[in-house]
C-alpha cells in the first residue's frame, strides 16, 4: 500500500523515516533539531489530540525536481493539545504543499498558508480566541511549539537574517506586568518584555499595544514573551523570530 493510501487511512507512523534531515531549503545546523524531527514532534502532538487523525493527498503534479500538490488533514478534537482543552469537533484544513525527494526521503513546503489561516485553523481547536476578544486574556493557557511559530509567522523554517542580536542586554524580566496598562485600569493577553533595556509592556494584540509603541518610541527593535513558558524573540526591525532557546547564549 502506498505512502498516500496509509496516511488517509489514518497511518501516520509511515512517516517515520519519510522526511529528510533537511528542510525544503534550509540545512539545520549542528545541535539543532533536524526536519523529520521537527515534523515528527508536531506530527505526534496532533495525533494524541486527534487520534482519527488523516492525511490525504490530492492533485499531485510534478514540476522539474519538485512535486506540488494540495494536503488535507482531517480528524476529531478529542483531547487537550498545547494546553488547549478537546473541543470535541471536527477539524478539515486544506493547503498546498510542495514536495522535494531528497534520496529516499522528502522535504515538504506548505505554499501561500496565510497567518489569517493558520489563526483561523488555531481558533477552531479553541487556541486563539474569537476576532472581538482578541485583546483579551487567552481562555486556556496555550503554549504553541517555537519552532511552529517561526513558521507561521516568517514562512521559513530557518531564521531570517537578523542584524540586532548583539543588542541583546537584558534576558529575564523584573516585574510580570504592563505597568502603564495597570496605571490606565486596562487588562492584556500577553506580555513581551524588550531585550536592551528590559522594559514590559503588553503585546500587539493588546488594544494598547504598549511594547509596539516602547519599539516606535525608542528604536530597541528586540522583543521577547515572557507569557508563560514563552521565550521567543521577536525582532520588529527585521521581521525576525528566533526560538527561546536563542536566549542560552546570553544567559
Amino acid at each position: 500500500m502506498s505512502l498516500a493510501e496509509e496516511l488517509s487511512r489514518g497511518n501516520l507512523d509511515v512517516l517515520d523515516g519519510a522526511f529528510s534531515t533537511r528542510f525544503f531549503s534550509y540545512e539545520p545546523e549542528g545541535g539543532e533539531p533536524t526536519a523529520d524531527e521537527r515534523i515528527l514532534a508536531i506530527v505526534s502532538d496532533l495525533k494524541m489530540a486527534m487520534p482519527d487523525l488523516s492525511i490525504s493527498i490530492d492533485g499531485v503534479n510534478h514540476d522539474g525536481e519538485v512535486f506540488t500538490a494540495t494536503v488535507t488533514f482531517t480528524g476529531t478534537h478529542q483531547h487537550p493539545l498545547w494546553g488547549a482543552p478537546a473541543t470535541g469537533e471536527p477539524l478539515t484544513w486544506t493547503t498546498p504543499v510542495s514536495i522535494k525527494p531528497i534520496g529516499d526521503t522528502f522535504a515538504v513546503r506548505f505554499d501561500d498558508v496565510s497567518l489569517p489561516d493558520i489563526i483561523g485553523v488555531f481558533r477552531q481547536l479553541g487556541m486563539v480566541n474569537p476576532p472581538d476578544e482578541l485583546d483579551q486574556p487567552p481562555r486556556y493557557p496555550i503554549t504553541l511549539p517555537d519552532f511552529l511559530l517561526k513558521v507561521v509567522y516568517t514562512g521559513q523554517a530557518g531564521d531570517k537574517p537578523c542584524s540586532h542580536l548583539d543588542q541583546i542586554n537584558v534576558v529575564e524580566p523584573s516585574t510580570r506586568a504592563c505597568a502603564q496598562c495597570v496605571a490606565e485600569g486596562t487588562i492584556w493577553p500577553a506580555l513581551r518584555m524588550c531585550l536592551t533595556c528590559g522594559f514590559v509592556g503588553c503585546c500587539d494584540t493588546s488594544k494598547n499595544k504598549h511594547a509596539n509603541q516602547h519599539y516606535e518610541d525608542t528604536g530597541h527593535p528586540l522583543m521577547r514573551s515572557i507569557r508563560m513558558d514563552e521565550a521567543w524573540v521577536w525582532c520588529y526591525e527585521d521581521s525576525a523570530f528566533f526560538e527561546g532557546t536563542a536566549l542560552d547564549r546570553y544567559r
